[in-house]
């Protein structure tokens, strides 16, 4: 499988576009920032090429000779997109404009039979005036004829496959041929039917009777998930027929009974509501009698819940369908189906002495409830409300997910993060099932949603950092890869410590993905990422902090340095203790300024000769002073000693700089431990003086007169 991370961010903001353009009106600003961002990915995934084709395979693109990112939700629904539009290769070329853009994603939003209605989608494409992407349509003609007798005699082969398999080898035996390496696509095969048989017709409805036996001449018992699959594809095949086929498909299933009812319920329930619809203007026009399985069409149309028996032969409801249909596909005969007591009601309500007035306040009341946002909400609740339920499976419970995982979307781009957290908590706090959270999260983990939560950080701003970084706590690892791409781009110093709590936060898991970026040559980034190590206390990366150790750029090699002291490296410890011991002055500063990381025995030591060290001049006491802050960040009881000698030493030439290493000496009480320390503060605060009203102070702020 090809790999292209340019083009699944390319696809990504192409459906964020298309999306965006569907929810806002034209001109609004979130449509004008996803094009931009499309546009931006065009070009960098073009980069120096002048041409990429891109082949469209049912619900896969393909790059080259291999598709692409199969298992991305986003890329499959894209690809959809192109393949019900008739777009069988989208051919991108170099200098695309917004313009043009806008017009490309107006077409991919447009209904797949307005584009038929308008002569294809060649026609369309040619009027729309788009000449940086080209399209190769998907060429039904290639699919032809055949002069072969309709039905082959059952050989080795044909038991085997599923239901529909059987049935669509039976059909490019009988009616037409696939190109070799063609795959038997349920609404291939009806759109390749549909053009045939606009040539050819069906004389009868008979003729897919023979097909339907051979098909399921060894239906045998398959597995439920085998048959849940058959009546999918069934199911699609179906809905892709013109309504005359659709007709004489489900009658001459109907009288052959070849297909189970159970089965032929299923595929008539998982019909889209506008194959209903055509199928019932097909019989409301042209038949006298009505089958009973016909009578699923008109409950799942009318929202009327089948009985638990068919009815009788001479029920009258039976006798008046056809009147009833031919009536309520009529545009002005609403009230031949209104009870006429009920009727009569709505009559008198619409009398102008009994409609009643409302005030401003009602109406605006009332406008709110139709507003964009609101009705998310309420989306939403019912969305949540149904996945805790229990109810729904298969796929139907995954389209819920994504509608959620829609509705969540909108939510972060119109920065309502107080509502999509509403949304995240209860998929993650057990208000569902495993199943379903599994599926939301999954959706959660995508490119798209991870961007969307992350711009939320230039679009929104600091108001929205904590609900921001309360949903990457949330979904966690996912977010780690991108956090570090832009911990490395941004060139904002609150949006860079943000990311690296938000590492810190995810943890352990994000090592792997900080690892992997030591090799980075920007100096400014490995800084980052060796405090992200050192928080995290990652000391698994102690080969690559050696190397980092040496780094060119003293910033870099300093950071690494003092990880290494603070993980315990002896390497590092014996290093320092050198530098402390060093005669360059410059040597033995830097030292000083990393040595409170080492604790070990041999650097204690070090310090201390250094801090009992004869001399009080100024170049002295500037060393000492570094030594009281560097014990201090160690804070090991046995230094408490020297300290109390020092605080008694007097400096007749330095007075001024000895009164502030004292002061520096005393405020370092405080990170030692309290039992050890408080005994010399309280002694320390008996005394008159600058260091005794510290040490009284730093008494009196503490809590239960410890420091």
């Amino acid at each position: 499988m090809a790999s292209s991370p340019l083009l699944v961010k390319l696809i990504r903001d192409l459906n964020v576009s298309l999306r965006s353009m569907g929810a806002y009106p034209r001109g609004h600003q979130v449509i004008d920032t996803s094009l931009a961002r499309a546009l931006d990915s065009y070009a960098a995934f073009l980069d120096e090429r002048d041409e990429v084709a891109l082949g469209v395979a049912g619900s896969a693109l393909v790059l080259g000779d291999q598709p692409v990112d199969k298992s991305n939700p986003v890329m499959r629904d894209f690809a959809r997109v192109l393949h019900e539009r008739g777009i069988g290769t989208l051919v991108l070329n170099r200098g695309l404009t917004k313009e043009e853009l806008s017009r490309f994603i107006v077409i991919l939003g447009s209904k797949r039979e307005k584009i038929y209605g308008a002569g294809g989608i060649r026609a369309v494409w040619e009027k729309s005036g788009i000449m940086s992407v080209g399209i190769r349509e998907i060429r039904y003609d290639l699919i032809s004829a055949t002069e072969g007798p309709l039905l082959q005699p059952r050989g080795a082969d044909g038991g085997s496959g599923d239901l529909w398999e059987r049935f669509a080898l039976a059909l490019k035996s009988g009616f037409m041929v696939v190109p070799d390496g063609g795959v038997l696509d349920p609404e291939l095969v009806a759109e390749a039917l549909n053009q045939q048989l606009k040539q050819d017709g069906v004389s009868a409805l008979g003729d897919f009777v023979p097909i339907l036996l051979e098909a399921f001449a060894r239906g045998g018992a398959a597995p439920p998930q085998v048959r849940e699959l058959t009546t999918r594809r069934f199911a699609g095949f179906v809905s892709k027929l013109n309504p005359a086929m659709r007709r004489q498909f489900l009658e001459a299933a109907w009288a052959s009974q070849a297909i189970a009812t159970a089965d032929l319920e299923s595929i008539v329930r998982q019909l889209p509501a506008e194959a209903v619809l055509e199928t019932l203007q097909e019989i409301g026009a042209q038949q006298e009698s009505i089958p009973a399985f016909i009578l699923q069409l008109l409950r799942q149309f009318s929202c009327v819940p089948p009985n638990s028996e068919a009815p009788q032969q001479d029920s009258p409801v039976e006798m008046d369908m056809p009147a009833r249909i031919r009536s309520i596909l009529k545009e002005h005969s609403s009230e031949e189906y209104i009870p006429a007591s009920y009727q009569q009601k709505l009559h008198m309500m619409m009398e102008p002495d009994r409609v009643p007035l409302i005030g401003s306040e009602v109406v605006q009341d009332l406008l709110e409830t139709i507003d964009q946002a609101c009705m998310e909400k309420r989306t939403g609740d019912i969305l949540l409300r149904f996945l805790k339920s229990g109810e729904g499976e298969g796929e139907e419970l995954a389209g819920y997910a994504r509608n959620l995982y829609d509705i969540g979307i909108y939510f972060l781009r119109t920065g309502d993060y107080r509502e999509f957290l509403k949304i995240l908590r209860e998929v993650v706090g057990g208000g569902v099932s495993p199943q379903v959270r599994d599926e939301v999260m999954a959706l959660f983990a995508s490119e798209e949603f991870i961007g969307e939560v992350l711009d939320g950080l230039d679009t929104w701003g600091k108001p929205r950092f904590d609900e921001i970084a309360e949903v990457i706590a949330t979904v966690g690892v996912p977010f780690t890869e991108e956090l570090l791409e832009r911990l490395a781009q941004s060139e904002s110093m609150s949006l860079r410590r943000f990311m690296m709590d938000r590492l810190v936060d995810i943890g352990s898991p994000a090592a792997p993905a900080i690892i992997k970026r030591l090799s980075d040559p920007r100096w400014y980034l490995l800084r980052n990422l060796v405090q992200l190590i050192r928080r995290l206390g990652l000391s698994e990366t102690m080969d690559w902090l050696r190397v980092l150790a040496r780094h060119r750029d003293r910033r870099v090699s300093q950071e690494a340095f003092r990880a290494l002291l603070e993980f315990g490296d002896a390497g590092a410890e014996l290093k320092l203790v050198q530098d402390l011991e060093s005669n360059n002055r410059q040597t033995q500063l830097a030292a000083l300024e990393v040595a409170g990381m080492a604790g070990s025995a041999r650097v204690l030591a070090t310090l201390h000769a250094m801090l009992t060290k004869v001399g009080l001049s100024a170049k002295e006491l500037q060393v000492k002073s570094l030594v009281v802050q560097a014990l201090g960040e160690i804070g090991n009881p046995a230094s408490l000693p020297l300290l109390e000698k020092l605080l008694a030493s007097v400096s007749l030439l330095h007075p001024t700089q000895m009164a502030k290493l004292k002061l520096d000496a005393v405020t370092t009480l405080r990170r030692y431990p309290a039992e050890a320390s408080l005994p010399l503060l309280k002694k320390l605060a008996s005394k008159k003086g600058a260091v005794g009203g510290q040490a009284a102070l730093m008494l009196r702020g503490s809590q239960g007169g410890t420091p």
